[in-house]
């Protein structure tokens, strides 16, 4: 679940991106240099319930990207429009307990899907099952991946987070800077309440008009036909 190597031209999805496998290496060694855990960014980021895959699509315009290569779990792409998700929930139970892995490494990794793909979340059910039906992802998307228990306000703590969290870091940045594009990315955009409401009532309030003076308009047009056709009597 690793793409080691350079690979050939055309045998890896987007986002993936090869690790290189230094001659002397052993493949604990290998997976520890991969997976530190080492914190770089020191930025105070919070992780809401509405930051789930759904929503970094329906709102914040980052399209997600399903990876097999677990080094590209997290990482975005193309001027941060893309982000590549690692779907093999099952893999990852199975290995739980790999020594191969740094510890808590296959735990962390799991919160992370909880985070992102709650359980009994209806967004998300409905999004997932999407995703599952496209030609282009058929087998290639582990249908228990959204499997996890949405995490609590404590755990979804950005500290709480060591392998991921400058990933996180990033991706929670591009989600809070995103401004909504077009009339769908508005409505469900509800991070700002009172921008919504504002943006909204500016919207009702145009239309509103809009229809007032139509009809007014309309009115007016029919009593000048009217009066043309029945014109008042001399006095």
């Amino acid at each position: 679940m690793l793409d080691i190597g350079p690979g050939l031209p055309g045998d890896r999805t987007i986002n993936q991106v090869p690790v290189p496998w230094e001659d002397d290496s052993t493949l604990p060694d290998f997976v520890a240099n991969q997976f530190d855990g080492t914190k770089e960014l020191v930025v105070p980021v919070r992780l809401e319930r509405i930051f789930i895959a759904p929503n970094l699509e329906l709102i914040g315009g980052i399209q997600i990207v399903w990876t097999d290569n677990l080094a590209d779990h997290l990482r975005m792409s193309e001027d941060d429009t893309k982000v590549a998700i690692y779907s093999h929930y099952q893999f990852l139970k199975m290995n739980r307990d790999n020594p191969l892995f740094p510890p808590e490494f296959v735990d962390e990794t799991l919160r992370t899907l909880a985070l992102l793909l709650p359980r009994r979340d209806r967004r998300v059910s409905k999004w997932f099952r999407k995703q599952q039906g496209l030609e282009e992802l058929r087998n290639r998307v582990d249908s228990e991946a959204a499997s996890e228990r949405r995490l609590k306000a404590a755990e979804r703590q950005i500290s709480k987070f060591v392998f991921w969290h400058d990933r996180l870091v990033i991706l929670k940045q591009a989600f809070d800077e995103s401004q909504p594009k077009n009339l769908r990315q508005w409505w469900n955009d509800k991070r700002n309440p009172v921008q919504w409401y504002n943006f909204w009532f500016a919207v009702a309030l145009i239309v509103g008009l809009t229809v007032f003076f139509g009809i007014a308009s309309t009115v007016e047009g029919a009593i000048q036909v009217y009066k043309a056709y029945h014109p008042s009597p001399s006095p």
